[in-house]
């Protein structure tokens, strides 16, 4: 045997080196196709499960503060003029993506019972059959002379203000502040008009609520009412309505902080028949709101707890 030989039997590569006694050697075959196999195999489980979820709840849109689900049909937000996208939470309630509020209705008997708790602004005070005026309100609130009679100071100018913008119907003031006292005379004469239409006290006294308020829970007593006529009309009746004097404020007492303060489809809450000529000053935010939803000042302080 030559060198060459023995070489080759050290190496292993002799014929009788892959004998009945030894096992060639295995190659191990490469892992990285196995792998890729394995990948694409999830990335396709993980396509049709977005693909299913897609279908199911349709497109995941993420903004600035929340993630929203954006159904396909497109409506129009309460109120305004032009579609917008809705979105919705897992109870399926929807909401327009323009921000807007909207009030929870009342119902008339929760709005006619609402007691105002204590310290009201002096603005929004409530006088109604369940409110009273509050203790001392006539004593510690100074009355100034303006068209039709005396009103708090804090709203005099305001009227005055609006009196003067209407000149053109000659809007003048008829009825403002009145004592307690002066209100105790015009109750007691309201019910012996309906004692004599064959009514009981009580019943009179009933009758007699709904156009002159009892003593203390009227509001003519806090100095921010004021019953006024134009047109030709002061006689504080309902054609007053037909005037072009209460179109004109109807449209914009609220610029000067008023509202009609006993609208004709809120007898049921007030307590009181329709006054087109009974204004209140409430300031001008309130009275703006109040006016554009068609509100009554007791549906308003109920919904907003003051």
């Amino acid at each position: 045997m030559n060198n060459r030989e023995n070489k080759n039997q050290r190496r292993g590569n002799s014929p009788r080196a892959a004998g009945p006694g030894r096992r060639p050697p295995v190659r191990k075959k490469p892992r990285r196709g196995r792998m890729v196999i394995l990948v694409l195999v999830l990335l396709l489980l993980i396509a049709a499960v977005v693909f299913i979820l897609w279908g199911v709840f349709g497109k995941v849109e993420v903004g600035s503060d929340d993630i929203s689900r954006t159904p396909d049909i497109t409506t129009s937000a309460t109120g305004g003029n032009t579609s917008a996208p809705t979105s919705g939470d897992a109870s399926g309630t929807t909401t327009a993506a323009v921000t807007t509020t909207t009030a929870v209705p009342l119902s008339p008997e929760t709005a006619k019972n609402y007691r105002q708790p204590s310290g009201a602004a002096w603005n929004l005070v409530l006088v109604n059959d369940f409110n009273a005026v509050p203790a001392g309100y006539e004593q510690n609130t100074t009355m100034e002379w303006v068209s039709g009679g005396q009103m708090d100071q804090r709203a005099a100018e305001s009227y005055r203000q609006m009196l003067a913008d209407g000149a053109a119907y000659d809007i003048r003031g008829v009825s403002l502040f009145r004592p307690q006292s002066l209100q105790e005379s015009l109750f007691s004469r309201e019910v012996a008009k309906w004692k004599g239409q064959g009514y009981g006290q009580e019943e009179a006294e009933q009758k007699a609520n709904t156009v002159v308020k009892r003593p203390g829970y009227s509001e003519h007593n806090t100095g921010l009412a004021a019953d006024v006529g134009g047109s030709g009309n002061y006689s504080l009746n309902q054609d007053f309505e037909n005037t072009d004097a209460y179109r004109w404020l109807i449209e914009h007492c609220a610029d000067y902080g008023f509202i009609l303060r006993f609208p004709k489809d809120k007898e049921e809450i007030t307590g009181v028949i329709f006054e087109p000529w009974h204004y209140r000053y409430v300031g001008k935010e309130a009275a703006q709101e109040i006016m554009s939803r068609g509100l009554c000042l007791e549906e308003y302080l109920c919904e907003k707890g003051l």
